[in-house]
């Protein structure tokens, strides 16, 4: 082979470029495969000789290591560049059963003359040009191209509908990072796509396969870009985290802002713990928070948080969440134990500001003095906030008693809990069975009445 063909030469109006596998013409260049342009060498190393199959074969893929299939296939891809055909030859000719032959001359001379005389600008256009048709041919300027708009389409997409479906912000930056960190993914797919074997593929199908290759090569890229990036931003997300909304902060300042004002006048009833877990621990535990708030909101100038706000917290609470759910200056929370006959409250009133107590106080009584221990928890509770009320209201008021029997009051404690359930047939119609079995023992008794009232509405 003759070296100095390995510098480029000339074949008619076309250049070859064996260095760069590039043969370039008045359409433009294409890119030759590696064993195509060695055949092409050998070809133009004895132009308008016969050379013969086996002699290209084995120079090419070694000594019995060929095929004519290969062969016949790399002569195509080379009348393919040269924009050549088989039944009328102008630069390559089938001579059946024996071999082929250059019919054009090799220009060395002209090769030469052109890169001596070119300028190094011209220089420069070319190699952009050779550069930029190999990321063509390669597929790296389509799926590029194809990246950048479905990448576009897909946040235009998020920006509309993830609005309207109220989902969360980091959603639609999650996307956004998604399609920035695959478009150098889908670029480095493309190119190494190209290559199979250690070698490019593209020219070794027709034209039509080619084309479909290409098509097929693009959606691959996209897609597997799309796949992998999505992978990646999840685990940076997890572990370094992704941008966040900078407006979060004011919002929650106008929040917080619109939030009414904590006064000291106001306080909360907590639910009170049951300490043995049984069912009658807890109807009186119930019980005592729901009459001790009933009767505090009877006390002029004490404002008290409703027993519907105040059951969304459970006992033991952290004063923080109180202040901030409930806005009150105080609370009081406690528990409640049953031992046979006697009964065990304990009771705490707590400054929501810092945490600490106010008021703690035990009582230790019989289950029959039950109401004795609400009206002295009622009063202990006044007394404390006493000098947050207005100075005419200070004076602790009587509230008028409609107490019964402990036992009617057990069965009506039963009818209000079944009342508080999920209003269905069978909740309702449990309620009435027990607020008339307290009526049967106490027929005057009004808060049965009451809650008997209550449920048939």
């Amino acid at each position: 082979m003759n070296r100095d063909l390995l510098q480029g030469f000339y074949l008619a109006g076309f250049h070859v470029d064996p260095a760069g596998g590039q043969v370039a013409g008045p359409a433009g260049s294409v890119h030759l495969p590696p064993k195509a342009m060695e055949v092409l060498l050998c070809l133009a190393s004895d132009p308008g000789q016969l050379v013969s199959r086996q002699s290209l074969l084995d120079a090419v893929w070694g000594e019995g290591a060929g095929s004519p299939e290969a062969l016949t296939h790399a002569v195509g891809d080379i009348r393919h560049a040269l924009g050549d055909h088989h039944e009328h030859p102008e630069f390559v000719q089938t001579l059946p059963r024996r071999g082929y032959r250059l019919l054009v001359a090799v220009d060395l001379q002209r090769a030469r003359s052109v890169i001596d005389g070119s300028s190094q600008s011209g220089a420069n256009t070319n190699q952009q040009l050779s550069l930029f048709e190999n990321l063509r041919q390669r597929g790296v300027v389509e799926t590029s191209v194809a990246y950048l708009v479905l990448g576009w389409l897909l946040i235009q997409i998020v920006d509309i509908i993830f609005s309207q479906l109220h989902l969360p912000g980091w959603a639609a930056t999650f996307v956004t990072a998604l399609v920035i960190a695959g478009f150098p993914i889908a670029v480095l797919l493309s190119w190494f796509l190209e290559f199979r074997e250690g070698r490019a593929v593209l020219h070794e199908l027709s034209p039509a396969d080619a084309q479909r290759r290409r098509f097929s090569r693009t959606y691959i890229s996209v897609m597997g870009a799309f796949s992998i990036a999505a992978v990646m931003v999840y685990f940076y997300d997890r572990d370094v985290g992704l941008p966040q909304e900078l407006a979060a902060p004011v919002a929650a300042l106008e929040t917080a802002a619109t939030l009414p004002p904590i006064t000291d006048n106001t306080i909360a009833i907590l639910p009170f713990m049951n300490m043995d877990g049984s069912e009658e621990t807890q109807i009186f535990a119930n019980g005592l928070v729901e009459d001790v708030l009933t009767r505090l909101s009877k006390v002029p100038g004490l404002l008290v948080a409703s027993r519907g706000d105040s059951f969304t917290l459970g006992p033991n609470t952290a004063s923080k969440k109180v202040r901030e759910r409930l806005r009150v200056a105080r609370y009081v929370e406690g528990s409640v134990h049953i031992d046979g006959d006697n009964m065990r409250v304990v009771v705490q009133l707590i400054d929501s500001s810092n945490g600490f107590h106010t008021l703690s106080r035990s009582f230790d009584r019989p289950v029959v003095d039950f109401f004795k221990m609400r009206d002295e928890i009622t009063a202990l509770t006044v007394a404390s906030v006493r000098v947050a009320l207005p100075p005419e209201t200070r004076i602790i008021r009587d509230v008028p008693s409609a107490d019964t029997d402990i036992d009617v009051y057990r069965l009506y404690r039963r009818g209000i809990d079944a009342s508080h359930l999920l209003a269905t047939e069978e909740s309702l119609s449990a309620a009435l069975g027990w607020f008339d079995a307290a009526l049967e023992i106490d027929a005057g008794y009004a808060a049965a009445h009451a809650g008997k009232c209550a449920v048939s509405v």
